[in-house]
């Protein structure tokens, strides 16, 4: 249930400078604790959560390779991505927007534009959307489906239940059968509930919250866990409830973020979180995708094995560039790797190992590194002789303005660019 209290909200910049807390205004313990789930949840190499007790009741917090929202007691704390701004309010639109590509999602843009340079928190973003995308689909019923449960009777009512044969052997009056009924209980209208009441305790507006338990209340007739994601992003919705559609993606969104919420003592604490480094490939293979669509190419990512071995034990070297470039005779014209780091005078000699040889054995010139960042930034070309006689490699360092997002047609100009960078010789 949402606190009437005031929220303190604190925003982080995700590998920036550590914000100072007062100790009394946040349970280090509990979100310690979490930390740890998140880390588990997320396949994290480390703890998200840097938390140090400096001394003068003050507690220094930094967060680390995860963006999103997290409540402990009456402190919201917000994660920016690092290839975010987050002093500029439209970041958290531009996250949502990446976050529902990243899952596949194809939502009404006007259900995200009217937010662009709103101030609202991640959890209250995601509840207007949540609420709005069900109060349209709701209106015209919720989705039911046909289950199947085991039954007997003195009459078979549906089908013979063979897996139950010697029961029947044994006991010929009893006819064991399968059944169908049709039910409300569904993969959807479970995860609807569960959306629901997960935004409800993390909101901060009252009747945000409120609307949100109204209607987890009108869902009580179906189960109150939520299904496995895998199964909630198979869920497919017919033509008369495609106005769900944006509550299902708000779902699944809240589902890979490792959704917390549980009380302890006088601290709630919720939250949701997404890895960074994750979402960020999965973007700039996203982008990738479509460049290659309109300059009629296909892009693939798949591990790659190469040396042969010549002497001595062992097994083959392999590599996974991000993005691999084929034309439509399959031939590799270019490879793109992203990097969730952030650019400096050029790249890192370990970065240009990794895609110069992904374009040495696909048999490619034209490599590209991608670096986050959040103003403009011009790229950088070099060429790489070989000192073996074989054909020069061209590598382009390129850092990607994402808050571009936010602006009409900040995607589209994100896919010209590297359309540009494919068309250039």
């Amino acid at each position: 249930m949402a606190s009437s209290l005031k929220h303190n909200r604190i925003r982080i910049q995700e590998y920036g400078q550590p914000v100072i807390l007062q100790a009394e205004d946040i349970n280090k313990h509990i979100l310690i604790e979490a930390s740890s789930r998140w880390k588990k949840i997320l396949g994290l190499s480390s703890e998200p959560f840097k938390v140090e007790d400096i001394g003068n009741g003050q507690i220094k917090l930094r967060a680390e390779a995860v963006t999103g929202v997290v409540r402990v007691g009456n402190a919201d704390i917000e994660i920016a991505p690092k290839f975010l701004d987050a002093t500029r309010d439209s970041w958290q639109s531009v996250l949502w927007r990446i976050l529902t590509v990243v899952e596949g999602g194809h939502i009404d843009s006007n259900l995200t534009s009217a937010h662009h340079g709103a101030t609202l928190a991640i959890p209250d973003l995601l509840a207007e959307i949540f609420l709005a995308s069900y109060a349209r689909g709701a209106a015209r019923g919720l989705p039911r489906s046909y289950l199947s449960e085991q039954n007997q009777g003195s009459c078979v009512r549906g089908a013979f239940d063979i897996s139950r044969i010697g029961d029947w052997v044994s006991r010929p009056w009893v006819v064991p059968y399968i059944s169908d009924y049709f039910t409300d209980d569904t993969t959807l209208t479970r995860l609807l509930r569960w959306s629901a009441s997960c935004l409800a305790a993390t909101v901060k507006l009252p009747s945000r919250a409120k609307a949100l338990r109204e209607i987890d209340a009108s869902l009580a007739n179906v189960g109150r866990h939520p299904p496995h994601l895998i199964e909630a992003r198979r869920t497919r919705l017919g033509s008369q409830h495609q106005g769900l559609e944006a509550a299902r993606m708000v779902g699944i969104l809240l589902l890979e973020g490792a959704g917390v919420n549980h009380t302890n003592g006088e601290h709630a604490l919720s939250g949701f979180l997404w890895n960074s480094d994750t979402i960020y490939e999965n973007y700039i293979f996203w982008l990738c995708q479509r460049a290659a669509n309109q300059e009629g190419m296909m892009v693939s990512k798949n591990e790659m094995k190469f040396g042969q071995i010549l002497r001595g034990e062992g097994s083959n070297l392999k590599t996974t560039p991000d993005v691999i470039f084929r034309n439509e005779a399959g031939k590799a014209v270019a490879v793109v790797d992203a990097k969730y780091k952030i650019l400096g005078s050029r790249p890192k000699a370990s970065d240009i190992y990794q895609v110069f040889t992904a374009g040495h054995i696909v048999g490619c010139q034209k490599v590209l590194l991608t670096y986050p960042s959040s103003n403009d930034r011009d790229f950088t070309v070099w060429r790489i002789p070989s000192g073996l006689g074989g054909k020069d490699i061209v590598l382009t360092a390129l850092p990607m303005n994402l808050m571009n997002i936010s602006m009409p047609y900040g995607e589209k100009a994100l896919i010209k660019t590297i359309n540009s960078w494919l068309s250039t010789e």
